[in-house]
């Protein structure tokens, strides 16, 4: 624990270091609605109810937050730990959740080297949970389960980590990337920009200025073999289209040109339902429903036309692009493509 987080811990009579801590244990462990002080005096080993006020006493003055709670007729006052005292080492029931929902989210999104990195934090929580809160969370694990993406593993830390010093540094890099379909790897002098995660693709993504082609690219991480940190400040001549290129990128898909707008006309109430009950993270999504809740109007943007599509086709013939022109040109020939694959069954 560091320093600056530490506080000495009063000690009066029987309310020692060990005392205190055993208190904050016996208020996280009791089932609700929390001990009674004649509780906390037995748990404590049969000390004194003075004892236990003292100690109570001290929790708060050391900033802790305790309830009290009146139940039943008469009235019998039960405590509640709301907040842990300063010192206390303790890692909440919801630091903990979010750290388990966040390494199930991660380990979709193709960042398998980051959701490792995370556990490590993740492990080191547990060992700070009460027996209550680890027996809750154990069985959140058995159960919860996050699927729809793929396994897209950054297995090299000395590629990740020169990548974050040079996006934190704004340098330019040395990149060994084999592009899909290519026989060999090529390098690349390239400057970073953003990493960005693609649900649609399942893939993890390093955003960057290619100046040899003098324009934003993306590279999935996975595929990049070496890193080496060129030293130079890595120069970006127009920061709002590298902006652009993260803002309205759908798939991994990108270029450097201005965002059209996509208009898309769904049929179908469950559709429909879906669409309103969950919307897609779109770049700028909205969705109107008929009036009679049969079809939905979409509209979102995008920057390529291989992004949109991708989305699109998932609701094969409910789905209708209306606008724009090249966009619905593009669907209605992979459309056509699709088609002629299947000759003798449409003959």
């Amino acid at each position: 624990m560091p320093a600056s987080g530490r506080m000495a811990i009063q000690t009066e009579g029987l309310v020692d270091q060990e005392r205190l801590r055993q208190v904050v244990e016996v208020l996280r462990e009791s089932p609700a609605p929390g001990p009674t002080r004649l509780k906390l005096a037995k748990e404590l080993g049969g000390v004194s109810l003075r004892t236990v006020d003292r100690a109570l006493m001290l929790l708060e003055a050391q900033g802790a937050r305790i309830e009290r709670i009146r139940v039943g007729n008469p009235k019998v006052i039960h405590f509640k730990l709301g907040k842990g005292p300063v010192w206390d080492e303790h890692v909440t029931s919801e630091a903990r959740l979010a750290l388990r929902l966040a390494g199930l989210s991660l380990s979709q999104c193709g960042t398998q080297l980051w959701q490792e990195k995370l556990g490590v934090i993740e492990a080191l929580a547990s060992e700070r949970m009460s027996n209550r809160d680890r027996k809750l969370f154990e069985q959140l694990q058995r159960c919860v389960r996050v699927q729809g993406g793929v396994e897209d593993p950054i297995e090299a830390s000395e590629v990740l980590e020169p990548i974050l010093q040079a996006l934190e540094n704004r340098r330019e890099i040395e990149v060994e990337y084999q592009a899909a379909g290519a026989k060999s790897a090529s390098i690349r002098q390239v400057v970073p920009y953003a990493l960005t995660h693609d649900l649609y693709s399942g893939g993890a993504f390093l955003l960057v200025w290619d100046d040899h082609h003098k324009k934003p690219i993306h590279l999935r991480l996975n595929r990049i073999a070496k890193v080496k940190p060129l030293g130079r400040t890595g120069v970006i001549p127009d920061l709002e289209i590298m902006e652009r290129a993260a803002k309205y990128q759908i798939g991994g898909w990108t270029s450097e040109r201005e965002p059209f707008e996509v208009e898309v006309q769904i049929e179908g109430a469950h559709w429909v339902q879906a669409l309103k009950e969950a919307p897609p993270a779109l770049p700028e999504f909205s969705a109107v429903a008929s009036k009679d809740s049969q079809s939905v109007n979409v509209k979102f943007k995008a920057n390529h036309e291989n992004g949109p599509s991708r989305w699109i086709l998932q609701f094969g013939v409910a789905a209708e692009v209306v606008s724009p022109a090249s966009l619905r040109l593009h669907v209605a020939e992979q459309l056509e493509n699709a088609r002629q694959r299947y000759p003798s069954i449409l003959s």
